[in-house]
């Protein structure tokens, strides 16, 4: 998965994002592959229910989407029945569940947009609902529920690491160099070889040009 270190890439014989995952692993399973999935494991488990692929899961997960409730989620719906819910696949498999649209963030956004409804519960990151209520301006958007009556806030999808970026910061960075991130030489060309099958996989994909031989052809690191 993208979300991972250069050395984690670097033992790795493909990268994906949420946004190509399916594709990637539906030619994965097509050449007969089959996959140690890390690091999150619902998403892993998302995608194994909708390609059937034989699929073996880190035990990892995101601590944004993890901490989602489907027993509250539900509660929630029946508030505003008519609403759409909306869900990233890294949130638990009984949460994706109760979903009327699954996929990653730009997913969410195009969902948001030419899905038939004027309310939406949303399931991921609440960072997203600065974007959602900006490019729909007659919609309204409410944050799924992560925790249970007893908690002291009942919306918590917050992730404190992506938090720490602003842009008074990156202002920092473009006009120092300050904060450099050093790789180890010897990784970035294994880490390397997932992330540019993954970029030549995506673009075929996008062309309209067969990606069912890009699989056997680059096969293990």
């Amino acid at each position: 998965y993208a979300n991972t270190s250069a050395a984690v890439k670097a033992r790795a014989d493909w990268l994906v994002t949420s946004s190509c995952a399916l594709d990637i692993v539906r030619a994965l399973k097509d050449a007969g592959q089959k996959i140690l999935w890390a690091p999150d494991r619902h998403l892993g488990d998302y995608i194994r229910r909708e390609t059937g692929a034989d699929m073996v899961f880190w035990n990892g997960a995101c601590i944004v989407h993890d901490e989602f409730k489907a027993f509250e989620l539900e509660a929630l719906k029946k508030e505003h029945p008519g609403a759409k819910v909306l869900v990233h696949p890294e949130s638990p498999a009984d949460v994706i569940a109760l979903a009327d649209a699954v996929g990653s963030t730009s997913a969410i956004l195009k969902a948001a947009q030419t899905m038939d409804a004027q309310e939406f519960i949303v399931a991921t990151d609440n960072g997203m609902m600065h974007k959602l209520r900006t490019l729909n301006p007659g919609k309204r958007f409410i944050e799924a529920p992560t925790a249970g009556n007893s908690a002291t806030c009942k919306s918590c999808a917050h992730c404190p690491w992506m938090a720490m970026n602003g842009l008074a910061g990156v202002a920092q960075v473009l006009e120092t160099g300050a904060n450099a991130i050093h790789v180890d030489p010897a990784i970035i060309p294994r880490a390397r070889l997932p992330i540019d099958r993954m970029l030549a996989f995506t673009a075929a994909l996008k062309n309209g040009q067969p990606v069912a031989g890009l699989v056997p052809n680059m096969g293990a690191a």
